[in-house]
């Protein structure tokens, strides 16, 4: 090693290990030498030579007390230099002796207050610690004090975004805006927090600003075509979705101009244009399907629904994700025999699939007399998924229709605290009825009623058991 070393004095390899064989061997003034070698072999090339001194340290051993040691005794060779202080609290967090680190960072804030990464450090190392109310705490004290400093504010824009302080996160973005002019990640974040506001025109303008900054920057184009869309202005929105060519959102901007050409009446082009989006993209072709699926649902016949579920399973047999979505489509329409069979096709092939346990029970629990066929299948749905709500309101179900009435509502009940749906509320509410707690039954009903007023399960129910 002492050979490599005299052979290739600035080789920051044969430094790095040598200071851990040194250091190994318990000879921490060697170590130390070696370090300091490593320190300014990094400042030459321009790079954080403490923090590959700590590396160093930390190959063999970790951030153990030998290393922290050596690393103490290295800082206290360079106490005008904060980076010495980092490396060595970043060491203790790295191998997370969190109060040690904390000890150490709070140690570097005080020597060098105005020294930004040594602040950033403290609030990482409570996030660390799972504190970011303190995380927090700090650096709004860090901002007020140091108001000019773009990153203190930024680490502090991002905990208050984490902690959905989303209005304190979006005046914080502002000041950003005043101080960092030309950054365009600036002028995205104020526009996505604007779009979480319900502020369109707040958005349009951030995001505007950022395309400026950034021209022909995809993440805009796909964010101020969403707006457009949010703003009742459809071909607005194609408009921006086109200008998306590359990058991660072409895909959803290909699919959500689709959807917006579905809707303003240009079915057969939106069909194309998914076709075309299938060969482009064979990898999400079942997706596609499903998708151009629910388009025809709500804007085709139920003829073409049907035949583009055939034609899709002529394209992936046996497909489950095509299979399910055609039988819970096929039980709307009151086609039982094709729920019925495709959802054994399913089974056939995953025996433990619980989704279609479940629903193929509760159809025959809900529309057939086939009771106990039904309870075996959502009792092995259930065994499962136990904590599942759509599979204990399906055995509440057929208890109740088994006539077990204590059985359905106690099931219900455990399925309504998990999930207050209005399809469950529906069945709770019948439950309540038929056994005389009538009272009760209009009050979970309309409790579901004024979350969704329009339910058709409620109103349905509520017109066959009311007088």
């Amino acid at each position: 090693m002492e050979q490599w070393v005299a052979l290739a004095p600035n080789d920051l390899a044969a430094r790095q290990l040598a200071a851990m064989l040194a250091q190994r061997e318990g000879a921490e003034d060697v170590a130390l030498e070696h370090l300091e070698a490593i320190v300014r072999i990094g400042e030459a090339a321009g790079e954080d030579g403490f923090l590959h001194a700590m590396s160093a340290l930390r190959r063999e051993h970790g951030a153990d007390d030998g290393a922290l040691s050596l690393m103490r005794r290295l800082m206290e060779r360079h106490p005008e230099d904060p980076r010495a202080g980092y490396a060595l609290a970043l060491g203790a967090m790295i191998g997370k002796d969190y109060p040690l680190a904390l000890e150490y960072a709070h140690a570097l804030v005080a020597r060098h207050p105005g020294w930004v990464r040594g602040r950033l450090l403290v609030s990482r190392i409570h996030v660390a610690r799972e504190e970011k109310a303190e995380a927090t705490e700090f650096l709004r004290r860090s901002v007020d004090q140091y108001p000019d400093q773009p990153l203190l504010r930024t680490a502090y824009a991002r905990l208050l975004l984490d902690a959905r302080r989303t209005r304190d996160a979006y005046a914080q973005f502002l000041r950003l805006r005043e101080l960092t002019p030309g950054e365009a990640d600036v002028h995205f974040s104020l526009g996505m927090i604007a779009l979480e506001l319900e502020r369109q025109a707040d958005a349009e303008e951030h995001l505007l600003a950022m395309r400026e900054l950034d021209d022909g920057s995809e993440k805009s184009a796909y964010y101020l075509g969403r707006v457009a869309e949010l703003r009742d202005m459809p071909q607005e929105a194609i408009g921006w979705y086109r200008k998306v060519r590359q990058g991660g959102l072409v895909y959803e901007a290909q699919t959500r101009s689709a959807w917006l050409m579905a809707r303003q009446g240009e079915l057969a082009v939106a069909r194309d244009w998914l076709q075309g989006l299938r060969i482009r993209v064979p990898k999400r072709s079942v997706e596609l399907y499903l998708l151009e699926a629910e388009m025809l649902k709500e804007h085709g016949s139920e003829g073409e629904v049907m035949v583009l579920f055939e034609r899709a399973l002529l394209a992936h047999e046996a497909e489950p994700d095509l299979l399910y979505a055609r039988a819970l489509y096929a039980i709307g329409q009151g086609h039982l025999q094709v729920l019925e069979e495709d959802l054994r096709r399913v089974l056939a092939d995953d025996p433990q699939n619980a989704d279609a346990l479940n629903a193929l029970g509760y159809t025959l629990a809900d529309q057939t007399d086939r009771y106990q066929e039904a309870l075996e299948l959502i009792t092995r749905a259930l065994e499962l998924k136990p904590d599942s709500a759509a599979v204990l309101d399906s055995m509440g179900w057929v208890q109740y229709r088994l006539g077990n009435h204590a059985e359905a509502l106690d099931y219900l009940r455990r399925a309504m605290e998990m999930l207050p749906d209005a399809e469950i509320a529906a069945h709770l509410g019948e439950v309540l009825w038929v056994t005389g707690a009538r009272d009760e039954a209009r009050r979970v009903w309309d409790g579901a009623l004024e979350q969704d007023p329009q339910s058709v399960h409620i109103l349905e129910t509520r017109q066959r058991l009311e007088p």
